[in-house]
């Protein structure tokens, strides 16, 4: 198993507390354009400082966040890493002492032709076609958290196009090399909610 942590949360039942919020978090709340993605937002903020704090021995509101250079939202003064990702009203929150990446999707309900080949490399195209139909939709939907935990550990998010990495589609760990560094990644079973599919990737230390 990788060196990482995840929790999942039902961003629909948090009980939110506005007041452990920063401005800045409030203002991006109060942009959501429904009362619904309004709760999700902050209900996202809210678990980031409860469960970070918790792992930091931090009160959650002292926590103070910043934009590193990768474009990713990072911490000041702290060595601890993490990544955030939403689907629907599932959040996934990973953190671990080196660069990552995290993800989590619902199970793709059209697993189309062409939307795997906007998402998959020839290669794990050609093995995707070969699955029977009624395992589509779990293989590309873990082929796509695959590919967008990888991108966002990498800080490329989706300028890269998530066909351009060749990572497989079939059950086992996975890992790549890109930018210079080296990255493992799982497929995430333990408590994803029925229904969705979730996936890390983690920096490997240089001389493993």
């Amino acid at each position: 198993m990788i060196d990482v942590h995840v929790r999942f949360f039902d961003l629909d039942a948090v009980a939110v507390d506005p007041s452990l919020l920063s401005a800045s978090e409030r203002d991006r709340v109060a942009r959501k354009a429904t009362p619904l993605l309004r709760q999700r937002q902050a209900a996202s903020f809210h678990c980031l400082r409860c469960t970070l704090g918790d792992v930091l021995g931090a009160a959650p509101a002292s926590l103070a966040f910043h934009l590193a250079d990768s474009g990713k939202p990072a911490l000041v003064d702290a060595a601890l890493h993490f990544n955030v990702s939403h689907s629907g009203g599932i959040g996934m929150l990973a953190w671990g002492s080196r660069e990552l990446g995290a993800d989590v999707e619902a199970l793709i309900a059209r697993p189309t032709g062409r939307l795997a080949q906007r998402i998959l490399s020839m290669p794990e195209l050609d093995r995707w076609h070969a699955l029977p139909l009624t395992e589509r939709s779990d293989g590309l939907t873990r082929a796509w958290t695959r590919k967008e935990s990888a991108l966002k550990a990498l800080g490329s998010g989706l300028r890269t196009a998530p066909s351009s990495l060749d990572i497989g589609i079939d059950d086992g760990p996975w890992s790549l090399g890109a930018a210079g560094r080296r990255w493992e990644g799982a497929d995430w079973a333990r408590g994803v909610p029925e229904g969705f599919r979730a996936a890390v990737c983690i920096e490997v230390p240089h001389g493993r």
